[in-house]
């Protein structure tokens, strides 16, 4: 990544990062030069990360009770350091309150910091959360104190986490990195004597700028920047928000509810409202002209090296001869064009020195690759893919999905076929409890990876929409307490649509699979009412076929 990029992302994750907490037990206990390397100055780490613009907490803990206190403080924190060696004084119960059955009670480090990290990672609600945790420690074995934390998670079931390929002090996981530092208050000398140590100090004056870098490495892409600056001109514009949803609309919002057979649909209109408030701030800050082409400039400089790829022939086959994909090919593709195939193919030629018949032909595969590292394309189109069409993205534990219009769900006794609801919104709401109604489906079969595809299923399967009039399929369903018809979990977690007619095990349910977002949904309704307007004409075949 160059310098320009980083520094880029790194002012994004400044701008992002508010607050920092801090869990030591000698946070206000004075330097002591028997034990310096210990020791923690609370006053002097809140004045560094005061002229940074940062909130910072320091918490000392002095019984159980406080760890506890400080887990559930540290979930609301955008970054957390902890002390390894924890000593308090309530320690009559050091096993129970840990969760460390056989803590020695000689050695009780990394015991309530252990506790902390797993309280922090399996909060519920907050399993998907981006979070760095920093062990900032007087300890020598680094080493060693990261793969007893990797250890302890593995104990807990919390799964992900592996050693950083670049960083033995340091474990990650998709959305969280933990790394282990060691304090500097003794100077340079302990480096010296323990060549283990080196690189791995942390002085209280590079602290700030080492946890935004270390943030800054989580999230330094063009989409990760984006989805940061769009966190942070939401968080800065908190109280228009709230002034948009005033208090003075309590009333209207009232009335609105009281007038409607469901009162809960009045709750689904504030999560609308509320949803386009967001859009509508991060366009008047400009947020849809973020990433503009000089940035992207510097995103190729930082990120992609130039490389071999093999040139394809006229039917879209690897042959031996290679090209090079370079930073420059790269940067004219993305040049405006009134003609985007002619532009593949006259750069293809230009950059890469390929034929006009092979670019020509193959214009469209060399895109979904070129930008790519080498086999890493179909993965991202992917996962972009499911980012543009899916509804459901995040999930929840407790939160059952309903059906509604564009809900896909897939038959138990047919596994290969999928079923898209069109059933509108207002006609899958207001259901009596136990009360049958008919909802409407268009299938869908699954395809190969060379045939042409609609949707792409969570698991990767390619899903195309069978388009004819004839497609259709209605089932009766019944409606919950909540005027919805509500998916059930079974044993095995997976969440099925059961028919108002299920007789038993054998019988058909519908498993959920995905939800489509509206427009795509509303795009299969609007081309089957065109299809059904369709007229038939008994016309002279020597007019149809002239």
């Amino acid at each position: 990544m160059t310098n320009d990029f980083l520094k880029l992302s790194s002012q994004i994750a400044d701008d992002f990062i508010q607050n920092i907490v801090f869990i030591d037990d000698k946070a206000y206990s004075g330097i002591e030069e028997i034990d310096n390397q210990h020791d923690f100055d609370a006053q002097e780490i809140t004045k560094l990360f005061a002229r940074k613009k940062k909130i910072c907490s320091v918490f000392q803990p002095e019984t159980e009770t406080d760890i506890s206190l400080f887990s559930d403080m540290a979930i609301k924190a955008d970054v957390t350091v902890l002390d390894w060696q924890i000593i308090i004084q309530d320690q009559s119960d050091i096993s129970k309150g840990s969760g460390e059955e056989d803590a020695d009670d000689d050695d009780i480090r990394g015991v309530y910091t252990k506790k902390i990290i797993s309280d922090l990672l399996s909060s519920e609600g907050k399993q998907n959360s981006l979070k760095l945790v920093l062990i900032y420690t007087g300890e020598t074995d680094l080493i060693g104190i990261t793969q007893e934390i990797l250890e302890y998670l593995a104990t807990k079931s919390i799964p992900g986490f592996n050693v950083a390929p670049d960083d033995e002090c340091c474990i990650q996981s998709l959305s969280c990195k933990i790394l282990v530092r060691a304090k500097s208050n003794g100077g340079e000398e302990r480096g010296k004597h323990n060549p283990a140590l080196l690189g791995k100090q942390v002085s209280y004056v590079d602290l700030p700028e080492f946890i935004i870098n270390e943030f800054t490495k989580m999230t330094n892409g063009l989409l990760p920047n984006f989805a940061l600056q769009s966190l942070s001109v939401i968080r800065n514009n908190f109280f228009q928000i709230l002034n948009i949803f005033s208090k003075k609309l309590d009333s209207a919002y009232l009335t609105h509810k009281s007038l409607l057979s469901n009162i809960n649909d009045a709750n689904e209109l504030l999560v609308e409202l509320l949803g386009d408030t967001f859009v509508s701030i991060l366009r008047t800050n400009n947020l849809n002209n973020s990433i503009d082409i000089s940035i992207i400039e510097k995103w190729i400089e930082g990120s992609v090296s130039d490389e071999g790829r093999k040139v394809l022939d006229n039917a879209g086959a690897e042959t031996e001869k290679n090209f090079t994909r370079s930073k420059k090919l790269l940067k004219a593709l993305l040049k405006p064009s009134d003609d985007v195939k002619e532009k593949f193919i006259s750069v293809l030629s230009a950059e890469a020195e390929i034929s006009g018949k092979s670019a020509r032909k193959n214009y469209i595969k060399y895109a979904f690759s070129l930008f790519h590292e080498n086999g890493e394309s179909e993965r991202s189109n992917k996962d972009f893919a499911r980012l543009c069409q899916q509804k459901n993205l995040i999930k929840y534990d407790g939160v059952a999905p309903t059906l509604t219009l564009g809900t896909i769900v897939r038959s138990t006794v047919e596994p290969k076929i999928y079923y898209v609801c069109i059933q509108q919104r207002c006609d899958s709401v207001r259901l009596c409890k136990n009360q049958d109604r008919r909802f409407l489906f268009l299938s869908l079969s699954e395809v190969g990876d060379d045939q042409k595809f609609d949707y792409l299923a969570p698991d990767g399967c390619r899903l195309k929409l069978d388009k004819g009039t004839f497609d259709l399929r209605t089932v009766k369903f019944s409606g919950s307490i909540k005027g919805m018809v509500e998916a059930e979990k079974n044993g095995s977690g997976i969440l099925y649509f059961i028919p108002s007619h299920y007789q038993g095990a054998e019988a058909e349910r519908f498993e959920f699979i995905f939800e489509l977002k509206e427009l795509y949904s509303q795009r299969i309704v609007e081309n089957y009412s065109s299809n059904l307007s369709r007229v038939g004409l008994d016309e002279p075949e020597w007019v149809r076929l002239s």
